[in-house]
C-alpha cells in the first residue's frame, strides 16, 4: 500500500481500498475451496491407518482432477462475473464520490482477473499440501512456502516500489509466487504417487494423476465434504460482510479495513496449521483406538477405557494426548500472534501506509484486533478435532448461530469503524465457547466419547 502509487497520496489509498475487495474475493474463493484438501485430509488418513494403498491412489487422482475442475471454474468467474461480484462487496452505501468508486472498483479487477489465471494450479496447489502433510511429509510445504514468500517479496518490490505498476504488480508478483510455489507442491504428490503405484496390482497402477470421480465416489466425498462446505461459506459470509460494513463508512476505512485483516489472517494461518494437524492426525488415532477397543471383550473395555485415562499423559497415541499438546501450543502461538498482530497495527502502520488517520484508525482499532488473534488458534484447535470426529451437524448448527449474531451486530450496532473489530472479536468469542463446550463434553467422561463422533473412519 505505501508504494502503490507513486502520483498522489489519494491515488495510493485508492489502490490500497481496492486491495480489499480484491483480495477478499480471490483469497475467498480459494479458501473456499479447502473443502477438497480438508476432504482429501480426512479420506487419506483413514487409508493410510487401514494401510490401503488402493484407496489412497484412487482418492489421490480424484481430488486432484476435481482441484482441476473448481480451480477452471474459478478463473471463469472472476473474469466473467468479477465486477459484479466486487461492485457488491465495495456496495453502494460507500461515503466516497462516484469516480473514487469506479477507481476503486477499476483497480480491484484488474488485481482479481490476474490472480484469477493461476487458479486452477493454486487450488491443485492446496490439495498437494493436505496430501504431502497428511503423508508427514513438512519439507516439501515448508520448501514451497519460502519459496513464495522469496518470489512475492522480491516480485512487489522490483514491479511495485521500483517500476510503480501499483496494484497490477502487487497481482503479478502473487502470481508468479503462486505458480512456483504450487508447482512444487503438485510435482511432489506426483512423484509420491509413483512410488505408492510401484509394485502395486495393474489396476492400481493404471489409476491415471487427474480423474474424475465416478458417482459413489463423489456421493462419499460429498457427504464428507458437504458440512465443511458449508462452514467455510458462512466464514467467508462473515468476514465478507465486515468489508461491506467497513466500505460503507468509506474509501479511508475500508483501506484501513484491507491493512488489519491482511495482519489478521497472517497470524491466523498458525491456528489453520494447528486445526490441520488435528485434522491430519486424529482420525487415523481415533480408527486405531477403535479397532482396539472392538477387539476387547466387552468386560474388559471399561476397564480399559479407566487405564486410556490414566495412561493419556505418557501415551503419544491417544488421541485425548494430542489434542491437549494442540491447545497447549495453540495458546502460546495465541499469546504470540496477540502481541506481534496489535504491536504491526498500533506501531507500524507507516510501514503500509504514509496516509496519518489511516496509521490512528488502525490504532484504534488494534486492542480488538489483537485479542481476536489470541483465541483464533485454540478456536482452530477445537474446530479442527471437532471435524476429526466427524461432528458435522453440531458443526454446522453452531455456525449458522456464530452467522447470525455476527450480522446482527454489523447491520444494528456497528455505527463506527471501529465497531467492526467489536464484531470480528465477538465472533471468536462465540465460536470458542460453543467449540470448547463440545470437546469438553465429548472428552470429559472417557476418551471412548471422541471416538463415538468418528463412526466414518470405522466404516
Amino acid at each position: 500500500g505505501r508504494y502503490a502509487s507513486s502520483s498522489s497520496t489519494s491515488e495510493s489509498v485508492i489502490q490500497l481500498a481496492a486491495l480489499g475487495p480484491a483480495t477478499m474475493l480471490c483469497d475467498s474463493t480459494m479458501y473456499l475451496t479447502t473443502f477438497i484438501s480438508m476432504a482429501t485430509t480426512n479420506k487419506l488418513a483413514r487409508a493410510f491407518a487401514k494401510n490401503d494403498v488402493d484407496d489412497q491412489v484412487s482418492t489421490l487422482s480424484h481430488v486432484m482432477g476435481l482441484s482441476l475442475a473448481v480451480g477452471a471454474f474459478i478463473t471463469l468467474l472472476i473474469n466473467f462475473s468479477g465486477e459484479n461480484i466486487l461492485s457488491a462487496i465495495i456496495g453502494p452505501a460507500s461515503t466516497a464520490s462516484v469516480e473514487t468508486s469506479k477507481q476503486v472498483l477499476s483497480a480491484a479487477l484488474d488485481y482479481s482477473r490476474i490472480r484469477s489465471i493461476v487458479s486452477p494450479l493454486a487450488v491443485m496447489g492446496l490439495t498437494s499440501q493436505a496430501v504431502l502433510l497428511c503423508s508427514q511429509d513438512t519439507k516439501t510445504p515448508g520448501l514451497a512456502v519460502l519459496v513464495a514468500s522469496l518470489v512475492n517479496i522480491i516480485g512487489d518490490y522490483i514491479l511495485v516500489a521500483k517500476m510503480n505498476w501499483g496494484i497490477r504488480g502487487a497481482a503479478w508478483a502473487t502470481s508468479m509466487a503462486s505458480i512456483l510455489a504450487n508447482g512444487i507442491l503438485v510435482r511432489k504428490v506426483w512423484q509420491k504417487m509413483q512410488r505408492w503405484k510401484y509394485n502395486q496390482p495393474r489396476k492400481v497402477q493404471d489409476v491415471p494423476f487427474l480423474s474424475l470421480p465416478n458417482r459413489e465416489a463423489f456421493v462419499s466425498l460429498i457427504q464428507l465434504a458437504g458440512p465443511i462446505f458449508f462452514v467455510l461459506i458462512g466464514k467467508i459470509m462473515g468476514y465478507s460482510s465486515m468489508t461491506i460494513t467497513a466500505g460503507s463508512f468509506g474509501i479511508a476505512p475500508l483501506a484501513c479495513h484491507n491493512v488489519l485483516m491482511r495482519v489478521f489472517f497472517f497470524f491466523a494461518t498458525c491456528g489453520d496449521a494447528l486445526s490441520h494437524s488435528a485434522q491430519t492426525f486424529l482420525p487415523g488415532l481415533l480408527y486405531r483406538k477403535k479397532l482396539h477397543e472392538e477387539a476387547m471383550p466387552t468386560s474388559l473395555t471399561t476397564t480399559a477405557s479407566n487405564s486410556d485415562v490414566n495412561a493419556s499423559k505418557n501415551d503419544s497415541t491417544n488421541p485425548r494426548t494430542l489434542l491437549k499438546r494442540l491447545l497447549l501450543f495453540s495458546v502460546g502461538a495465541g499469546v504470540f500472534n496477540s502481541l506481534a498482530g496489535r504491536y504491526i497495527a498500533n506501531s507500524a502502520g507507516g510501514t503500509f501506509t504514509t496516509d496519518s488517520s489511516l496509521v490512528a484508525l488502525m490504532s484504534r482499532a488494534s486492542p480488538f484486533m489483537g485479542l481476536a488473534n489470541f483465541i483464533h488458534p485454540i478456536t482452530m484447535t477445537l474446530e479442527g478435532s471437532i471435524i476429526a470426529g466427524r461432528d458435522a451437524g453440531y458443526l454446522v448448527g453452531t455456525y449458522v448461530f456464530s452467522l447470525v449474531l455476527l450480522l446482527s451486530h454489523l447491520r444494528y450496532v456497528c455505527s463506527e469503524f471501529v465497531a467492526v473489530y467489536h464484531a470480528l472479536l465477538l465472533f471468536q468469542i462465540v465460536r470458542i465457547i460453543q467449540f470448547g463446550l463440545r470437546v469438553w463434553k465429548r472428552t470429559s467422561v472417557s476418551p471412548k466419547k471422541l471416538v463415538e463422533g468418528s463412526k466414518v473412519c470405522a466404516t
